[in-house]
């Protein structure tokens, strides 16, 4: 019942298995959230509540531990005169042979890199006192509670891992939280917080802030000419992928609200995006392939079953529906039915093919 982040998709897809850790060094906190996760999954709440509580006490407690070992072989005068540098002084370490210290110096460093430390010991103390916290064990309590509808309990804790967030080991799970917290606003019937929260999903999206790549995919729309559909999805490529659901949601919002020219710019995100994420799976399935045009795109689409449901689970083929009907409304009619002839005849999946017949049938 989880939902994966939309640009986990890819490792889904490649195989990509992010909860297969390697079995050695595993702490007891990760064991107990993995437990919450199971217990989830399976439905039973109340272990999943009890694991996660677990999880949260028992990482707290054993990154306490760990800096109580780093304090005690700091205050060594020795180990002093090395100053800040994490390097300068594991060559110490080495010589003292302590060697739990530098055990959990190496954990660190291994987990996020040299650079992430800038090889300053101040720095990794500062990430340690910030992990005491596990954000990912939050998610799950909240998880819980907004399916009780609890909202009030699942915002709080939602907002606890969000503040958490620079210490999640899946650092894109950040976005699942905030679609998690926008979803509780549209499950309240707060569309004006639920907008906002979409909102700040793309606070860090290039692609949302790029004036001249919505100006210009607006252009050619505008241009009303034969060729405007095939040149759109021949120029036009995104990559904000963790972004493609907001864009679908914030489409559909500002769709109902009469604001049709937000409503078309979102949706030119979203079908842009889900286009590229696409063509990136099916080259890594196919080396040899490239796009050409709509039509191959779904012809080659059509080989790959996982593919299209896929594309289903994350409203991909959904995207290009809603474009052109979105289009049509705008009056971009000619680009529109240039569209939907495509999808009506190429479209991979059944369902949205028969959506695209019904669209064009109701504006002909």
């Amino acid at each position: 019942m989880r939902k994966i982040t939309s640009f986990v998709f890819t490792f889904f897809l490649l195989s990509f298995n992010f909860f297969a850790v390697s079995t050695e060094s595993v702490d007891q906190s990760v064991k107990e959230y993995r437990k919450a996760v199971e217990a989830f999954d399976e439905q039973d709440y109340g272990k999943a509540l009890k694991y996660s509580e677990n999880a949260i006490l028992y990482r707290s407690q054993q990154i306490e531990k760990q800096i109580d070992v780093l304090k005690k072989s700091l205050s060594s005068k020795k180990v002093q005169m090395a100053g800040d540098s994490i390097s300068s002084i594991l060559k110490i370490l080495e010589s003292r042979k302590e060697k739990e210290t530098i055990s959990i110096i190496n954990s660190y460093l291994k987990k996020k890199g040299n650079d992430y430390f800038n090889n300053s010991l101040q720095n990794l103390l500062d990430y340690m006192n910030a992990s005491k916290v596990y954000p990912e064990a939050h998610k799950i309590i909240g998880d819980i509670y907004k399916l009780e509808g609890e909202y009030t309990f699942a915002e709080q804790y939602y907002n606890l891992a969000l503040e958490n967030s620079a210490v999640l080991d899946i650092p894109d799970e950040k976005y699942e939280i905030l679609y998690m917290l926008a979803d509780i606003s549209r499950l309240k019937n707060d569309k004006e917080k639920m907008e906002i929260r979409l909102l700040n999903i793309l606070t860090e999206d290039k692609n949302f802030k790029d004036r001249a790549l919505k100006s210009a995919m607006r252009f050619v729309l505008e241009s009303e000419k034969d060729d405007s559909m095939a040149k759109f999805f021949n120029l036009y490529r995104a990559d904000s992928y963790n972004s493609i659901d907001a864009y679908n949601q914030l489409a559909k919002y500002y769709y109902d609200e009469g604001a049709l020219d937000k409503a078309i710019d979102f949706a030119s995100l979203s079908v842009i995006t889900s286009l590229t994420k696409t063509i990136e799976i099916l080259q890594f399935r196919n080396s040899e392939y490239s796009y050409k045009d709509l039509e191959t795109f779904f012809q080659e689409v059509s080989f790959y079953n996982d593919i299209i449901e896929w594309g289903n689970k994350y409203g991909v083929w959904q995207s290009f529906n809603i474009f052109a009907l979105y289009a049509e409304k705008a009056g971009y009619k000619k680009f529109s039915r240039n569209l939907l002839k495509v999808l009506v005849q190429y479209m991979p999946d059944e369902y949205w093919q028969k959506n695209a017949v019904l669209i064009m049938s109701q504006i002909d």
